[in-house]
C-alpha cells in the first residue's frame, strides 16, 4: 500500500479545521482514479518521548513537526497514483478550499508494512500513538530491518493493542509540495500505535512489555516526535 501522509497546522479551533477538510475532501478528492481512501487525523495532542535527550530548540523530528494540528492521509493504489492526485486540479481546489482553515507543513509519501492487522474500531481511524521516526542507523536498510523485525515483534507483546502499522519514507516535500533531500526533512518512518482510546493506551504503556520496546526504541531512533491522535476515514 503507498500512502501519502500530509501534516498541516491548524488556524483555528480544530473541530472546524477537521470539518471543514472532511468537507473539501468530500467535495474535491473522493472518486479520483488511483485514490483507495482518504483518512483525516485530528490531534490531541503532542507528548514528549521518554527516551529521546532532547538538545534541540525544537520538540520532534523536525521544527515543522511541532506544529502539526491534523494529519491527512492519501492511501493510494501506487505511488504514481499519487502523483496524479497531486498534479490534478481536483488537488488544487482542495487546497484552495482549506488554506483559511490549515496551512501545509510538509508530506511524506510511504510504503506500509502491517505487523498488528488494525481490528475494531481501529479499521476506521480512532485513536492512535501516532510517531514520526528519524534513525540512527547509517543506513535505510539497516534500520527497515531492525523496525520490521526486532522493534515490531516488540510491539506485538503489548496489551490492549488494536492495531500496528509501519510507513517507511520514501520521498519527502516541502509545504509548497515540491521534493525535499534527506537532509532538508530527515523523516525515516511514520509509526501507528492503535488503541480503543487513550485508557487503553496508557494502560499498555504501563505494562511490563513495554520496557524493553522503550529500550530498543532508543537503540533504533535518534529523534521521534510522538502525537496522540484521533481520526476517522473518509470513504
Amino acid at each position: 500500500m503507498s500512502l501519502k501522509t500530509v501534516c498541516l497546522a491548524a488556524l483555528r479551533p480544530l473541530p472546524e479545521v477537521v470539518e471543514g477538510i472532511e468537507r473539501a475532501a468530500r467535495d474535491h478528492l473522493l472518486g479520483l482514479e488511483g485514490l483507495r481512501q482518504v483518512g483525516l487525523d485530528r490531534v490531541v495532542r503532542h507528548v514528549p518521548t521518554d527516551y529521546i535527550a532532547n538538545d534541540r530548540p525544537y520538540g520532534g523530528v523536525v521544527a515543522q513537526a511541532d506544529d502539526i494540528g491534523v494529519v491527512l492521509d492519501l492511501q493510494l493504489t501506487s505511488p504514481e497514483a499519487g502523483a496524479q492526485v497531486v498534479a490534478s486540479q481536483a488537488w488544487r481546489n482542495f487546497l484552495l478550499a482549506i488554506a483559511p482553515l490549515a496551512r501545509p507543513l510538509f508530506s511524506l509519501d510511504s510504503e506500509a508494512n502491517v505487523p498488528v492487522p488494525l481490528r475494531a474500531g481501529s479499521v476506521h481511524g480512532g485513536f492512535r500513538r501516532w510517531l514520526l521516526l528519524t534513525r540512527k542507523a547509517p543506513t535505510v536498510e539497516a534500520f527497515r530491518e531492525a523496525w520490521f523485525v526486532r522493534h515490531a515483534d516488540l510491539v506485538k507483546h503489548l496489551p490492549r493493542l488494536d492495531g500496528y502499522v509501519q510507513n517507511l519514507v520514501n520521498a519527502r516535500y516541502n509545504a509548497q509540495g515540491e521534493p525535499v533531500t534527506y537532509t532538508d526533512l530527515p523523516i525515516d518512518g511514520i509509526a501507528e500505535v492503535c488503541y480503543a482510546d487513550e485508557a487503553a493506551m496508557v494502560e499498555s504503556y504501563a505494562s511490563d512489555a513495554r520496557l524493553p520496546l522503550r529500550d530498543d526504541g532508543a537503540e533504533l531512533n535518534a529523534r521521534v516526535s510522538t502525537i496522540l491522535v484521533d481520526g476517522k476515514v473518509i470513504r
